[in-house]
């Protein structure tokens, strides 16, 4: 008996129907009549609409070898259920195999649109999974039900629900062109290195529209990912967000995208003791306006580099939770609601040359509960805060520094309590503030540049035992 016999034999005992492997673009379609179909080879599915269940999760079609090709061009596969609560299935699946490859297509109404486990190399482009399975919500604008919210630290709940595309335990995958709207999961990389998750639309679902699940070394570059939203009332938290890194995703690339409207535009999380921070993670030129919770969140983790991003009209631009390492610069924050920079506990974070307008705070750092160190080691240099009611607060905050900063149209400029008397203060530009320029009991400011006449109309203007000398004015800064 030959090797291809066997195969045949052991499929037809399995009760798999096995497609022969297509010789050639000239080659006959495919016609899809139930679930577990294989294919090998370079593969066309006559174009049609194709409804057909997969109850059992083995998959519609089944790339069964390396470098199958399977083109889905005019083909809509969905599995006829109307309920997405329920969807079950997953349309396109390979275990095992290296290099698969589909293209376009519709695939819809399952709790994976497609699935590869395992292998190198695979490439999806311009496939359509919208309407995967998703949650049905209970929350409304007035009340939020806690059933809806997502727990990031438990994977069963990205496991019930499924997403459109689901990667895992892959090296060098290419993802590109793929729309998934309406779902709660977009694209999803489990346990998957070096892949490229490229120019693909994913707005508008309830979920994770990128999720990032012990994956590392990635780049997510250029997606649609907006309006990634869950509870609706006003600053509710129920864990959705536009792009999610978790348990040990270390070393990742997420750049240039756009996150507007989302809950969250960007969030990295490591809630022990259940899961494992993701450290290493670059997160650029991205846009996050209008987050209706932040705009981009760093969560129990260190070594996070926010750089150059845009997170305008957010309830909280940064939001930095028990983050150690972190750098924070170049970033653009107008309009925040409640801060602009918001840090709860952590240390030895830059945050450097950010661009912070029209908040009630525009870099606020506390520490947390009693019973843990104080936060330290910041480093709040050359930002620029305007029309802010209150420029930097400081509170439970020690052995840090601010310098370099422009206060101009605040109502308070820095805030410090007593924890922070050894704070460095030098080198800031104090030009417009309603209140005080510096509220503290005890601090010493010598060294910056004053828009006032002479030090004792500085002195005026601060509030606790503050040395101002020596003083400078501002027009030797320039202003």
């Amino acid at each position: 008996m030959t090797c291809r016999s066997a195969v045949w034999l052991i499929v037809a005992a399995a009760g798999l129907p096995l497609v022969p492997r297509s010789g050639s673009a000239g080659a006959p379609c495919v016609r899809l009549t139930r679930a577990g179909t294989q294919v090998q080879g370079d593969v066309r599915i006559c174009p049609g609409h194709y409804r057909v269940p997969d109850p059992g999760e083995r998959g519609v079609l089944i790339a069964a070898a390396s470098g199958t090709r399977v083109d889905l061009t005019g083909v809509t596969i969905e599995s006829g259920d109307s309920v997405p609560e329920r969807y079950a299935g997953v349309g396109v699946a390979s275990r095992g195999v290296d290099g698969v490859t589909v293209l376009g297509g519709v695939v819809r109404g399952y709790r994976y649109g497609v699935r590869l486990e395992g292998g190198r190399n695979h490439r999806l482009a311009g496939i359509d999974v919208s309407g995967s399975r998703r949650q049905a919500l209970r929350s409304t604008a007035e009340r939020t039900d806690t059933s809806d919210r997502l727990d990031p630290a438990r994977p069963e709940i990205f496991d019930q629900y499924g997403a459109g595309i689901l990667i895992r335990g892959t090296a060098g995958a290419s993802v590109t062109g793929i729309i998934a709207h309406g779902g709660q999961n977009g694209i999803a990389l489990d346990d998957a290195s070096t892949s490229h998750v490229v120019d693909n639309d994913l707005s508008g679902n309830s979920g994770w529209a990128i999720h990032l699940f012990r994956s590392s070394h990635n780049a997510i570059l250029r997606n649609q990912a907006g309006a990634t939203r869950r509870c609706p009332a006003p600053g509710a938290d129920c864990g959705a967000a536009a792009v999610l890194l978790r348990q040990g995703s270390d070393s990742n690339i997420v750049s240039e995208n756009d996150l507007t409207g989302s809950s969250i535009g960007v969030l990295i999380t490591g809630a022990r003791p259940l899961t494992r921070p993701s450290v290493g993670n670059l997160v650029y030129r991205n846009d996050a306006s209008f987050a209706s919770v932040a705009a981009f969140a760093a969560r129990v983790t260190w070594h996070v580099t926010f750089l150059e991003n845009r997170a305008d009209s957010a309830l909280t631009g940064f939001q930095l939770v028990r983050l150690a390492g972190g750098v924070v610069r170049g970033n653009t924050v107008i309009g925040a609601g409640r801060a602009a920079i918001e840090v709860i506990h952590g240390g030895d974070t830059r945050l450097e040359a950010n661009v912070l307008l029209g908040a009630p705070v525009g870099i606020r750092i506390t520490s947390a509960d009693s019973g843990v160190p104080p936060s330290r080691g910041f480093r709040i240099d050359d930002n620029m805060l305007s029309g802010v009611q209150r420029g930097v607060v400081l509170r439970g905050v020690i052995e840090s520094r601010v310098r370099g900063n422009v206060f101009d149209g605040v109502g308070d400029g820095l805030v410090v309590d007593g924890a922070g008397h050894g704070t460095e203060v030098s080198g800031n530009v104090f030009l417009r503030a309603s209140g005080w320029f510096i509220d503290a009991p005890d601090l010493m400011a010598g060294g910056n540049y004053w828009a006032t006449p002479d030090p004792a109309r500085a002195t005026a203007r601060v509030r606790g035992r503050i040395s101002l000398l020596p003083w400078k004015p501002a027009s030797a800064a320039g202003y």
